[in-house]
């Protein structure tokens, strides 16, 4: 166990880094976690909806903090959003390491395998990546190696004790991030048909279908709660994309992405690099489908199932992207199954050096340049000042790109919007409509993306602004044409910010026009 230890703290150590080097939060969407945190200490609810735990542990976090530190809230909020973030993701790491060495001592091997597993599920460069930007994400993996490895257990010897640890974690993903738990129905279904295509008499299964019917009316329960009390149009999507998969999968377009270009290539290239990872172990539960435990079979060839549905290139360029950051988790435990059945053992530890090098390896390659915020140093300190020249924050909407609304809403505490979503009435609604500009150089260009916008919703700071245009998918980065008659509050270096008194043409005729920032 000892250098299971060493392998989290060296993750928490490399995310620490990433996050602490700035004083501000990295990822276009970083400052997303501080207004949610804010929102629940002053108003007690979530400024935009969305699935709450995250933000309630960040909350929480912030108020022991506050009560035993000096910190002030701002500063509170700060420090716990990325102290989670530092933490809790990496504890990915032991729920892998459990089941990997499960099959490694079946096999009779060491630890390397299991280590070299858990290495890659919290030190890949693919989770660096998205530190600070998709948080909601992160911890959620936490919970889909937690199933995993509890259903894995109860497939293998079904008590009622197991079957609530499998249960508990299908409840903490519904709470956390929809995309992984849809996800993870997807790894239910396909692991639950391999079951039952490897059982030959039904009698075999009768023991499962009070587990399987307690998880889906947990699933219901909480599908319901969440819709009443949260986020409505999440699991919309959710329902969306288990019953029309074909219109989900188009990123919100009319069709799915079309062939040709370099997009869709890149998009072939990833599903054959996940297929080439995750085949080895359909083949090895295949030949071993006689003699490997019923659990084997199961999660070896649901997770592998799993992953080839996830990665496939019928998915929009967005979709893809976070469908392959959830899939990369089931494709190291599954490959590090195949790879455990290997019989040669230089050959096995050469394929694990392999995957060690290209994985974490990677990842020191990234840390020196990583861990930056949506806007440059300059940009965020001429933002925060901008907060004086507020006089009634909550009367006042700012129209920002995105990138830039979350920090606008942070420092200048106004209700946010971002110009694909801004309407005509909004200037009844509000004293001030204003419209910031970022100048060319002020924005980082990210790796990373987001938390998708909800579908079919207008989200608001309070409730009463619009955040987000509607329609699913995460909105490009695009600004407003700025009426010629604007009155000029502030032009700086890197932003412009103006009153616009009425509502520009292509918010009165209800289509969003862009220029180019």
């Amino acid at each position: 166990m000892f250098p299971l230890v060493w392998i989290i703290a060296t993750a928490v150590a490399a995310r620490a880094w990433l996050l602490f080097r700035t004083p501000y939060v990295p990822g276009i969407n970083g400052a997303y976690y501080l207004v949610q945190a804010r929102a629940l200490l002053d108003r007690g609810v979530l400024g935009i909806p969305d699935m709450p735990l995250t933000f309630h542990l960040h909350a929480s976090v912030t108020w022991a903090l506050m009560h035993l530190t000096h910190l002030s809230q701002s500063e509170a909020i700060v420090w716990a959003v990325k102290g989670c973030d530092a933490v809790l993701p990496p504890q990915v790491a032991w729920p892998v390491f459990v089941l990997m060495r499960r099959w490694a001592r079946a096999r009779g091997h060491g630890d390397a395998g299991p280590l070299a597993a858990a290495a890659l599920a919290c030190l890949a460069s693919p989770w660096l990546l998205i530190v600070g930007e998709l948080q909601k994400n992160s911890l959620a993996l936490v919970w889909l190696a937690l199933l995993v490895t509890t259903l894995h257990t109860w497939l293998g010897a079904p008590t009622t004790r197991r079957g609530l640890a499998v249960l508990a974690s299908l409840w903490l993903l519904g709470l956390t991030h929809i995309g992984v738990l849809g996800a993870a129905l997807v790894l239910l279904a396909a692991v639950m048909l391999v079951c039952i295509a490897r059982h030959e008499r039904a009698a075999d299964w009768r023991h499962a279908l009070p587990w399987v019917a307690a998880g889906v009316m947990l699933l219901a329960a909480t599908s319901a709660w969440v819709m009443l009390k949260y986020d409505p149009s999440r699991i919309h999507r959710l329902m969306t994309a288990l019953s029309n998969p074909a219109a989900f999968s188009a990123d919100g377009k009319r069709g799915p992405t079309p062939p040709g270009g370099a997009m869709h290539l890149a998009q072939w290239g990833s599903w054959l690099a996940f297929a080439l990872t995750v085949t080895p172990a359909l083949v090895v539960a295949g030949r071993g489908r006689a003699t490997l435990p019923t659990a084997d079979v199961a999660i070896a060839a649901g997770g592998a199932l799993t992953v080839l549905v996830l990665t496939g290139p019928w998915f929009g360029p967005d979709k893809a992207m976070r469908f392959s950051l959830i899939a990369l988790l089931p494709a190291i435990m599954v490959g590090a199954f195949a790879l455990l059945h290997v019989s040669t053992a230089w050959v096995r530890r050469t394929l694990l050096g392999a995957a060690l090098l290209i994985g974490v390896g990677s990842t020191a390659v990234y840390l020196p340049q990583g861990g930056q915020a949506a806007l440059r140093a300059t940009a965020m300190q001429e933002l925060q000042g901008l907060a004086s020249s507020i006089a009634n924050p909550e009367r006042t909407l700012v129209v920002a790109p995105h990138g830039t609304e979350w920090w606008s809403a942070w420092f200048l505490h106004t209700r946010i919007a971002q110009p694909d979503a801004v309407r005509a009435d909004d200037w009844a609604r509000y004293e001030r409509v204003l419209f910031l500009v970022v100048k060319p150089g002020a924005q980082v260009e990210m790796l990373g993306r987001g938390p998708p916008p909800p579908a079919g919703a207008r989200p608001s700071l309070g409730g009463d602004a619009p955040a987000l245009p509607a329609g699913g998918g995460t909105p490009p980065r695009r600004e407003a044409p700025i009426p010629a008659d604007a009155e000029v509050l502030h032009d700086g270096v890197s932003l412009k910010l103006v009153r616009v008194a009425t509502p520009p043409e292509f918010v009165r005729h209800g289509t969003a026009r862009s220029a180019l920032p």
